[in-house]
């Protein structure tokens, strides 16, 4: 149960004791059993408290902007500073309140705070011609922000610290920049969150929205990581699009091998984003290299990538999440990461069995395929439909790229359709079969 499903409880109690459903001790230990955390935001709290900080924001920069010509320089710089400082007290206040204080309050507090750090930088390098780039200004915002996420609790400022970093990620892809100013510390940066990963739990508000925005931070960031290293190596070109897939895979691989707590593990997918944004890459991975002319190809990415340091990284923390996902029996995600093994066998054997890669690779797809579908009835947690749909995918692939006539194309269209709806009510009857009824 989350925190909706308690509040939804703890409302309907009093009319259950009226009703005589339950008694008065029954119902306080329901109560006890599923407390309702009121120090935790409403959406509706959180969102109304950082649009507002963000308003006030951008009227108080819009008002001081209407005279700043006519202002001398002491007074500028005392306007730079004085959002900032007022936005300081504020938090000060907010803190010294302790767990008393709402949390859409301190949300509130985070988000002006955030606002006033980057107007103040904005101003000073303003005020004294500093010059400087956007990325330059983004960088300095979002570090000087960063330590508002552990004070104040904020999953706002941690919002738009995901979104800036992959940001500058991006923009830090330019060729010529030294390694710590490029895109290849975005990992480091992503751990600047790391203390307030405990506090993403399902019960709180935003925390699958957090999730999902840490997820595609995620793949934007080490995209341009994997993006940067490669132009790096190669003389600067981008000449080697199939060393840039490969690095996808291994990012994907490490994505959907994270690991995660038992509870989170339990959840619905659409609560583990990492594990289905990097299931839908290593899937596009593997069916696009089940075509017969891409064998080759695919084992010159791998060969290119092979000689990256930025590769071994990547492959380092994917065998180590692969460890921990094999303890914890995670067997269809071992499975799924298990397609960037393939092309390997062209980088062993070298050229003369890159033509075999995408046999290999259908063959592995469809034992994948099969798996998914097996692990969930032999008593594991597997994915059928993910398997069927692959399935149903790789068998599409091979009639576009067979010889088939239009009509013959059509009909197997139908048919895979067809039958991949019959699959999906026959699981969606089968999980009704099995599933206990709610007391």
């Amino acid at each position: 149960m989350n925190a909706s499903h308690h509040r939804w409880l703890h409302d309907q109690l009093p009319q259950w004791e009226r009703d005589g459903l339950v008694t008065n001790e029954n119902a306080t230990s329901l109560r006890q059993r599923h407390p309702v955390d009121d120090s935790q935001p409403g959406v509706a709290q959180l969102i109304m408290g950082a649009l507002g900080a963000l308003l006030i924001g951008a009227g108080l920069i819009a008002v001081i902007g209407y005279n700043w010509d006519d202002f001398t320089r002491p007074v500028r710089l005392l306007f730079a500073f004085l959002p900032l400082l007022a936005s300081q007290v504020f938090s000060f206040i907010v803190l010294r309140k302790g767990d008393s204080a709402a949390a859409w309050v301190r949300e509130t507090a985070a988000m002006l705070q955030t606002m006033a750090i980057g107007a103040c930088i904005a101003l000073v390098s303003q005020i004294y011609h500093l010059g400087g780039q956007w990325p330059d200004f983004l960088f300095a915002w979002f570090l000087l922000s960063l330590p508002l996420v552990w004070l104040m609790r904020s999953t706002s400022v941690a919002i738009f610290y995901l979104i800036a970093i992959a940001e500058w990620s991006i923009h830090q892809c330019d060729l010529g920049k030294a390694w710590h100013h490029s895109p290849l510390i975005y990992p480091l940066l992503l751990l600047g969150l790391f203390p307030f990963w405990p506090g993403l739990r399902l019960d709180k508000p935003f925390s699958v929205t957090l999730r999902w925005i840490m997820a595609l931070s995620a793949v934007f960031g080490l995209g341009a990581a994997a993006y940067f290293a490669t132009q790096q190596h190669f003389d600067r070109s981008w000449g080697h699009e199939e060393a840039f897939f490969a690095l996808g895979a291994f990012t994907a691989a490490a994505m959907a091998l994270f690991p995660l707590s038992q509870n989170a593990l339990a959840a619905p997918s659409r609560h583990k984003p990492q594990i289905v944004l990097g299931f839908l890459y290593l899937f596009v991975f593997g069916i696009t290299n089940t075509f017969l002319s891409s064998g080759a190809e695919i084992v010159k990415g791998y060969a290119a990538a092979a000689k990256m340091p930025w590769t071994w990284v990547l492959i380092t923390t994917a065998v180590l999440f692969a460890l921990h996902a094999l303890r914890t029996h995670r067997w269809a995600v071992l499975a799924v990461a298990s397609i960037t093994l393939t092309p390997l066998v062209g980088l062993v054997f070298g050229a003369k069995a890159s033509a075999a890669i995408p046999w290999l690779m259908t063959l592995h797809l469809l034992v994948l395929g099969i798996t998914l579908i097996v692990l969930e009835f032999s008593g594991r947690r597997g994915a059928p439909r993910l398997g069927a749909a692959l399935l149903s995918i790789l068998l599409i692939a091979r009639m576009c790229e067979s010889d088939l006539s239009l009509l013959a194309k059509g009909l197997a269209f139908i048919g895979i359709g067809v039958a991949f709806l019959v699959f999906n009510i026959f699981m969606g009857r089968l999980k009704a079969r099995l599933t206990p009824p709610q007391p």
